[in-house]
């Protein structure tokens, strides 16, 4: 009701003004509402939107298959954690993806063949 007059009201409410800019009178519209911002299906809250896996290369998961088959129980097998260094052939286990194995490193970072498929880690980091 900026720079507007009342100038009645029925049962509590506004329902003619008198502007004070351009001195007409007029119905009173009411504030204006705001635009209700349209949510994404996978963000509302109650619906629940399935996730689509991400495809995974059929050789990486052959490897890691026959990595895993490989191992022996003397193997160590590493949690993952940024600051430590790993080289290849490390076996590592991650929390998020599980056990993986290092194909590459290269300073801060390696190359890790999960059972969903490859991953760029970052290591070394203090």
């Amino acid at each position: 009701m900026l720079a507007h007059i009342v100038l009645y009201e029925v049962a509590g409410r506004v329902q003619q003004v008198k502007c004070k800019t351009c001195r007409t009178e007029h119905r009173y519209h009411g504030p204006t509402p705001e635009k209700r911002r349209s949510v994404p299906a996978e963000r509302r809250i109650g619906k629940a939107v399935p996730i689509k896996p991400k495809p995974v290369r059929p050789a990486d998961a052959r490897l890691w298959e026959v990595r895993s088959a490989a191992l022996t129980p003397d193997v160590v097998i590493w949690d993952y954690k940024l600051t430590e260094r790993y080289e290849k052939g490390d076996v590592i286990n991650h929390p998020l993806f599980g056990r993986g194995f290092v194909e590459s490193a290269t300073g801060d970072g390696m190359e890790v063949i999960f059972r969903e498929g490859r991953k760029r880690m970052a290591m070394n980091r203090a």
